[in-house]
């Protein structure tokens, strides 16, 4: 077969081989090169060998045509593939997502190359590579001017393209934290056991701080560490009594997850005893609030910028008596500030706090009793046992 007669196999030979070579990229690296090559794979390629497939005659859809519809099928079918690996075991994780994309190019490049195999080279459709530049002096003013105009939006959309892929932007920063039954699914969970008797919990850390991360997770049951025990499963299987009931999980990379089986042993009788779970990071708490129902039925919320070494405590009040607080910020064992202040029966009081910028513990006190206390946790859970 002459040379002339595959030129039509060249527009689908380069995206093979393209999208190819995107597969090791994907794997094996990261950076500027994989989103270059991931942006055509993902948001071109799908659609024009969809359409080649579809429409293999040049006279059926003209180059503007094809280039348009390329884009907007591509945009089409890609989330369609990631709707179908949602209700599949794979998910829509990185591979899944590769292999699928890439059998689709594949087979509809292959059906593609199959129709156009069955017509002459006249009436394929075939790509020309070759490029000729109009005369400038014989365009017309307006001519010039949209040429002009043209060049200027290629140059701006090439740099801001290398814009992006130099300086990405960061995405999120927060740690997920959950809390799974023995089945691995958010039900079923052990709350009532009798005394000696082990529970069991899958507890899971995933980093999204878009930096290594290192977690402690200490149980607690009705805010003390002493009535609880709990045993970490390792990955072979053994169990592993935690000392001081702190689990602690460290050197986490960004998007890495950990998760393991966990069995409490609560220590004393009782109904209605809450199990915690509080995940402390190394990373200073903002924008972080403590909020909770005082025993008069009042509500009160403390937020905190620890990086910024302030915040804001508001007591809405429900009662019809007024009450005096006092709000303690302790780093260490040192107190740092001490902010008193009254809030009459239906009022409602919002002050400014300002103390020294570092991990720190707020506790309220609400007529010289203790109303809320932070733990200096990022994040929490809990279960409501029932031991006989």
């Amino acid at each position: 077969m002459s040379s002339e007669n595959n030129k039509w196999e060249a527009d689908l030979v380069a995206i093979l081989v393209t999208s190819l070579a995107l597969v090791p990229l994907a794997i094996f690296t990261s950076g500027p090169l994989r989103i270059v090559l991931g942006l055509p794979v993902l948001l071109f390629f799908p659609g024009y060998v969809l359409i080649a497939a579809l429409f293999p005659r040049k006279e059926s859809l003209g180059g503007i045509e094809r280039v348009a519809l390329s884009f907007g099928l591509s945009i089409a079918v890609v989330p369609l593939i990631g709707l179908i690996l949602n209700y599949t075991p794979w998910g829509i994780r990185l591979y899944p997502i590769l292999i699928s994309v890439m059998s689709f190019i594949v087979a509809m490049s292959a059906i593609a190359w199959y129709r156009r195999g069955r017509l002459t080279p006249d009436e394929r459709f075939s790509v020309s590579f070759r490029i000729r530049f109009p005369s400038w002096q014989g365009q017309g003013t307006v001519d010039r001017v949209l040429s002009v105009v043209l060049i200027v939006a290629i140059v701006g959309a090439i740099g801001t393209l290398a814009y992006v892929i130099a300086t990405p932007k960061v995405g999120e920063r927060f740690t997920e934290f959950y809390l799974l039954g023995p089945q691995g699914k958010a039900e079923n969970y052990t709350t009532n056991l009798t005394l000696g008797e082990k529970g069991e919990v899958i507890l899971g850390i995933v980093n999204h701080e878009q930096e290594e991360m290192s977690y402690q997770v200490k149980a607690m049951v009705d805010d003390t560490e002493g009535g609880v025990r709990i045993w970490l499963e390792g990955e072979d299987g053994e169990t592993t009594l935690a000392a001081n009931n702190t689990i602690v999980v460290a050197a986490l990379a960004n998007e890495e997850k950990w998760e393991r089986e966990i069995l409490f042993e609560p220590l004393e009788r009782g109904e209605g005893q809450k199990l915690e779970f509080l995940l402390f990071s190394p990373k200073l708490r903002q924008d972080y609030h403590i909020s909770s129902e005082l025993d008069n039925g009042s509500f009160a919320d403390i937020e905190i910028n620890e990086a910024r070494g302030e915040g804001k405590i508001t007591v809405d009040s429900n009662s019809t008596v007024s009450g005096s607080y006092r709000l303690e910020i302790w780093q260490g064992d040192a107190m740092q500030k001490e902010i008193n202040f009254t809030v009459a029966g239906g009022e409602k009081v919002e002050k400014e706090v300002e103390f020294p910028p570092g991990e720190s513990i707020f506790r309220l006190y609400e007529n010289n009793k203790l109303a809320l206390k932070d733990r200096g946790a990022e994040l929490s859970l809990h279960l409501w046992l029932a031991v006989s």
